[in-house]
């Protein structure tokens, strides 16, 4: 039974993590040959202030209008 685990930054919505889980069953499915009832998906969201780049949180990249990783 294929497991998938996925961090993403919150602030996506219903509709797009479901979209997430789909492809992700569906690229599975289809790369493994499983069968999607047996595939399962991990969705786990990340709060932004909780992961950074070079020392400062995403949230704090995003409130000074820098992009995490641009220099």
């Amino acid at each position: 039974m294929p497991i998938a685990e996925i961090l993403i930054f919150e602030g996506r919505s219903d509709d797009q993590k479901r979209a997430i889980m789909r492809e992700v069953t569906d690229a599975l499915a289809r790369s493994m040959d499983a069968e999607p009832e047996r595939i399962r998906v991990i969705l786990k969201e990340i709060p932004t202030n909780h992961f950074s780049v070079a020392g400062v949180s995403i949230a704090d990249s995003r409130a000074a209008g820098n992009p995490p990783g641009k220099k």
